[in-house]
């Protein structure tokens, strides 16, 4: 039974922290790597990345560092409970071409190479790693989106939101969503797929906790409950 006591985030952390060691460097890959021939890979995609910043809180927090965080905590977590993971960015930079003489042409090169990862392993889900914001500060709380192209995806993100509101977040009453066509990555992937927006950049309260080591490693823990009750 991999199902993890989530509410008691200091022991899960201690115990998974001291696991990640065995895994890490064996087992998952990367995005310059070839899919696996058999099982269930998750693929973790750390939004935005190098050039592209995502958004940006007043105190100059980045969306992108923020991302690659959680999804790091995530990648890690996952590997310690045994799962085979892929992540699409390892560290600040984009995954395309990046040789293309235009900044957009450069960001349509990675989204899409984004897509062509995620599509290239069979049996596989999608969890991609966000902040959102909004002009007015007021509006905090995670919310879970997803695409459109698979049934099971909308189970899926339903499962992400309710760990995440039962373990971290009990006055959260936001509601999964279907992505449109803005969200390229998850308007077209085939799999199922996901996209966590953790929380917002543009309320200051909320940014404060979404700097800390401690919180984005909450957050992690609870999208990965989210995960593994989907799958069971």
């Amino acid at each position: 039974m991999k199902r993890l006591l989530i509410g008691v985030f200091s022991v899960c952390t201690v115990l998974l922290c001291c696991a990640v060691s065995a895994f890490v460097n064996n087992k998952s890959d990367t995005a310059s790597a070839n899919p696996a021939d058999e099982g269930l890979y998750i693929i973790i995609d750390a939004g935005h990345g190098g050039m592209d910043s995502g958004t940006c809180a007043a105190d100059g927090t980045r969306e992108k560092d923020i991302n690659l965080s959680v999804a790091n905590k995530l990648n890690s977590f996952l590997l310690a409970s045994g799962y085979k993971t892929v992540m699409l960015r390892c560290s600040d930079e984009l995954i395309g071409d990046n040789s293309l003489s235009t900044v957009r042409a450069r960001k349509v090169s990675d989204i899409r190479k984004r897509l062509e990862i995620a599509e290239s392993y069979p049996d596989s889900v999608l969890i991609s790693i966000h902040q959102n914001y909004y002009s007015v500060p007021k509006y905090s709380g995670a919310q879970v989106f997803y695409s459109p192209n698979s049934p099971k995806s909308s189970v899926l993100a339903q499962s992400v939101q309710d760990s995440i509101v039962a373990s971290l977040q009990p006055e959260n009453n936001r509601k999964v969503k279907a992505v449109g066509t803005n969200i390229y990555l998850l308007y077209n992937c085939t799999r199922p797929a996901i996209m966590v927006e953790c929380g917002f950049l543009s309320n200051t309260q909320e940014t404060e906790k979404l700097k800390t080591d401690s919180y984005q490693t909450q957050m992690a823990l609870s999208i990965m409950q989210g995960i593994i009750n989907y799958l069971e």
